[in-house]
């Protein structure tokens, strides 16, 4: 295969990475023109997403430094390189903001995280010094505050000064990139700067299902639903002593359904496979499932066995939907915790968080 060619196909592949339906499309486009080439694609066609093993390469080389090797496309060798050149440039401002810091300075590892999501394989990355400096900013809030000097001849007096606050709330954060350094973060780029930043900072790869997300206080963005009045399911109190059966199992998401191990949605998939309905695998599926199969109900109209759907942070999948639960009756759920680490059987929580409800049937 023709080298400029190849470099071609890498670097549509690398800026398809943080949308899910090009990533498909090229992926079938790719397959069928250079199938001896696929394991680079796709390796490539990953990188933005943060999500895989072969994603870690990328991104250490962008943090850490180092040559991503000739072996490599040219143009993804550029990119790397330029990412590199570009936390350079942050490091610089954000040394600046950390002189003037009160409290924790801003996350290197997040802001890194966030650039990388939107720049990663794109023209964009080349930016001038005022553009990182607005780009930082947005992570920080400068205050004016006053304390008493003295001086020389021993009178005191007040001196106005400057303080750089960071900013922790990523929903604002978001919003601050969108307004005050005009680019608009969509969901998946949200979602895959978490990964960047979980694989950049602690070596892992970020939980995507779970009611544990404390980092996104404030989030929450329901879609409008339509409500159907349906029966109530006759599986329901089945569903409800399935999931009863489970409590105190351990939660994870790596080895779910592995022994007694489950997550949030193997929970729920489990408990109406068990009752001979089948529903997806994820959270998010499972949601857009009830949605797009007139599934969906009212709070009010919760029936035992019925899903309750949460919303914790951006993840770019179906609603933003991070979590699901079992409702269990009287104002009780039946999930798998990640906050937990279990199985549990709790009151109803976060109602602010719920975004959809369903009744499989």
């Amino acid at each position: 295969m023709d080298p400029a060619a190849a470099a071609v196909i890498a670097k549509a592949a690398i800026a398809a990475g943080s949308n899910k339906k090009t990533w498909t499309g090229t992926a079938s486009v790719i397959a069928a023109i250079c199938l001896p080439f696929i394991l680079i694609v796709v390796c490539l066609m990953s990188v933005a997403s943060g999500g895989a093993d072969h994603n870690r390469a990328a991104v250490r080389l962008a943090f850490g430094g180092g040559d991503a090797g000739a072996g490599m496309p040219a143009d993804y060798r550029e990119y790397i390189a330029k990412m590199q050149e570009s936390f350079s440039e942050l490091d610089a401002v954000l040394d600046g903001i950390e002189e003037m810091a009160e409290g924790d300075p801003p996350d290197r590892y997040l802001v890194k995280a966030v650039f990388y999501s939107l720049h990663f394989g794109g023209d964009s990355v080349w930016l001038d010094a005022e553009d990182y400096t607005r780009f930082a900013d947005c992570f920080v809030d400068y205050e004016e505050r006053t304390r008493v000097i003295e001086h020389e001849d021993g009178s005191t007096g007040e001196e106005t000064y400057t303080v750089a606050v960071a900013v922790t709330d990523k929903v604002e954060i978001f919003n601050r990139i969108k307004n005050d350094y005009g680019k608009a973060v969509t969901y998946e780029q949200q979602s895959n700067a978490v990964n960047v930043w979980y694989l950049a900072k602690y070596d892992i790869t970020a939980p995507q299902e779970g009611d544990g997300f404390d980092d996104w206080c404030g989030w929450n963005a329901p879609e409008e639903t339509a409500y159907y009045d349906l029966p109530a399911s006759e599986v329901g109190s089945k569903v409800v002593e399935l999931a009863m059966s489970r409590l105190g199992d351990p939660y994870s998401q790596g080895y779910r359904g592995r022994g007694s191990y489950v997550d949030c949605s193997y929970l729920t998939m489990w408990c109406y496979r068990q009752a001979g309905i089948a529903i997806p695998g994820t959270a998010a599926e499972q949601g857009r499932y009830m949605v797009e199969h007139n599934l969906t109900i009212s709070r009010e109209n919760l029936q035992p066995g019925d899903l309750v759907f949460w919303s914790y942070k951006p993840n770019g999948r179906f609603m933003n939907i991070t979590h699901v639960g079992v409702y269990a009756g009287n104002g009780k759920v039946v999930d798998a915790s990640y906050s937990k680490g279990k199985v549990v059987y709790r009151n109803l929580f976060d109602n602010d968080k719920q975004v959809l409800y369903g009744r499989p049937q």
